[in-house]
């Protein structure tokens, strides 16, 4: 069921103290002390706050809990993704560990080898007697998703596009909400002057009642059609008061009902804009763009740069030996993710380098984990939204746990 409670806290340990499934080897403390120092501003700092919503009826309560249940299956499906990812980059980090442990001879073949594969790549380098527009740096960045990088670029240009759409979103629900505000205000207002005008005609009336009273007996006058046509002035105004109170009365409850949806279409569209801004980042990082046009340039560039290499490469034997006995030593070593080392050569042989990809991974791991917790505090506010409507509504407790049940079998049959 995807509304059974998770503490936030153990889910976090859990991440912090990741375990390799075929070595049993825990991420070193010093690593997740690199994570919590390189920490970047937070997403809870830049993400947009949930607002609450207020049912005023019943359809309203079950249109509320169904809302938070598609929220929290989208929510759900986020971080089953961004695990995902979690996984991948823990398992990187725990191959490096296992490839900082090689010692003795293996270690002075592993250097060996890998100090042939980078002779090997500067050497065919130095064949294409070309100036490179794109460093070496982002090469090693593109090389090891080569096969799916046309797609994340087409990915990256798609959510570029629905950033926009969001933003236009949040700028239109911004605009209805204040025009929402200024429209509660009239009502009131009008309501308010309604009653004073209530007031006014109330005393004008029983001074007039007073006033015929002591007409009649001082100056003993007929005061029957005075009095008659001060009760029928009574009797309109108070219809007119009336009918225009009520409509007023509907009016409010007719705003509130629109004010309702436009709050529960905000937090929907809200936790859409952190998410995609935060996968946004992600990939920026990951692929060392700035956005989706220089993804392609660079793309387009890395890719005439690699026509350009297999022009050149009389030394492919040589290569192609080194990296198989490289894959071989990472093999017996355990190395899940073996073929991304052979473009890091270097970062075996150079601690610099091993630095610099363990930071990046730190970070990514880092990014990760904001994603994860920033999702998981959002479905327990969901959780929390529908527990307290289920505790507020006993006489509904039924047709809500129903929703949230069908909703979970919809979930379970699409898994």
């Amino acid at each position: 069921m995807f509304f059974r409670r998770k503490k936030l806290s153990g889910k976090k340990g859990e991440l912090e103290e990741k375990v390799d499934e075929e070595t049993g080897a825990q991420i070193d403390e010093e690593v997740i002390g690199e994570e919590t120092s390189s920490k970047e501003s937070s997403v809870a700092e830049n993400q947009f706050t949930r607002e609450h919503v207020k049912p005023v009826s019943k359809d309203d309560i079950k249109r509320v809990v169904r809302e938070n249940c598609e929220m929290a299956g989208e929510v759900d499906t986020q971080i089953k993704n961004i695990k995902h990812e979690y996984e991948k980059v823990t398992s990187a980090l725990t191959d490096m560990q296992k490839i900082d442990r090689i010692t003795g001879e293996d270690r002075k073949e592993l250097i060996d080898i890998c100090k042939n594969i980078v002779n090997l790549v500067k050497e065919r380098n130095n064949y294409k007697n070309r100036t490179m527009t794109i460093t070496e740096s982002q090469m090693r960045k593109f090389e090891p998703y080569e096969e799916i990088l046309v797609d994340e670029i087409r990915k990256m240009y798609g959510a570029e596009a629905y950033q926009k759409a969001i933003e236009s979103d949040i700028s239109n629900l911004k605009k209805e909400k204040r025009l929402l505000r200024n429209e509660h205000r009239d009502i009131v207002e009008r309501q308010t002057a309604l009653k004073s005008m209530a007031i006014v005609l109330s005393v004008l009336i029983i001074s007039l009642f007073v006033l015929f009273v002591v007409i009649y007996y001082t100056l003993k006058i007929d005061m029957t059609f005075p009095y008659l046509g001060t009760v029928l002035l009574a009797a309109i105004s108070s219809t007119v008061i009336f009918i225009e109170s009520n409509k007023n009365r509907r009016g409010i409850a007719v705003n509130e009902r629109k004010m309702n949806k436009a709050i529960s279409y905000m937090n929907k569209v809200k936790i859409k804009y952190v998410n995609n801004v935060n996968m946004l980042d992600y990939n920026c990082e990951k692929y060392g763009v700035t956005g989706g046009k220089d993804f392609e340039n660079k793309w387009n560039e890395y890719c005439r740069m690699k026509e350009f290499e297999r022009r050149f490469r009389e030394n492919t034997d040589k290569l192609n030996f080194n990296s198989e006995c490289l894959m071989d030593i990472l093999k017996e070593n355990e190395v899940v993710d073996r073929e991304k080392w052979i473009s890091n050569a270097i970062a075996i042989i150079d601690d610099r380098e091993m630095v610099e990809i363990r930071h990046d991974l730190n970070q990514q791991r880092q990014k990760l984990r904001e994603r994860i917790e920033y999702n998981e505090g959002i479905k327990a506010n969901l959780v929390k939204e529908i527990d307290e409507l289920i505790s507020e509504n006993k006489d509904m407790q039924n047709e809500i746990i129903d929703i949230v049940k069908q909703y979970n079998k919809n979930i379970t049959s699409q898994q």
